[in-house]
């Protein structure tokens, strides 16, 4: 019974250890993440810097702006820090001129990435990937959080 109790504990304290890790990488992704707010874009206003607190969002707001305008300031700099796909040149995509989005939950993967599941219009096509359910796909890298994929999601 003494070694079925103590195999018992060891296995708990694993699980419990396993589970103390994933929420160690993903504090600070919830942490200012702010699930009220709508964000929107226009192509022909779009502002540098980012005025959330919140790096994650700060990375999404980054990706919209380089969706609506890649030759943005602000993308050169970061588009090693995107997937290439918010790049691409073409105009069948048709292009989205302005774009909003809210967050509506936020979901770790076991992977070290972070699901960001958002409700966004626009006023384009671009993939499927800028109206209806839309999730980010993060994950941070040199201690900064990146958008590394996006799909869409059909309810």
């Amino acid at each position: 019974m003494k070694k079925f109790l103590s195999f018992f504990l060891c296995i708990m304290l694993i699980s419990c250890g396993e589970q103390d890790t994933t929420a160690e990488k993903t504090p600070q992704a919830s942490k200012n993440l702010d699930k009220e707010t709508v964000f929107s874009f226009d192509a022909n206003n779009l502002k540098s810097g980012c005025e959330s607190t919140s790096e994650i969002v700060c990375a999404i707001n980054m990706t919209i702006k380089c969706i609506l305008n890649p030759d943005f300031s602000e993308c050169s700099d970061n588009q090693s820090n995107m997937p290439s796909f918010v790049f691409m040149r073409d105009e069948t995509l048709q292009r989205p001129t302005f774009q909003s989005y809210r967050i509506n939950k936020m979901k770790p993967r076991n992977d070290g990435a972070v699901e960001i599941y958002t409700q966004s219009s626009c006023n384009g096509n671009w993939f499927g990937l800028c109206n209806g359910n839309i999730v980010y796909v993060m994950k941070n890298i040199d201690s900064k959080w990146r958008v590394i994929d996006m799909y869409a999601l059909e309810f």
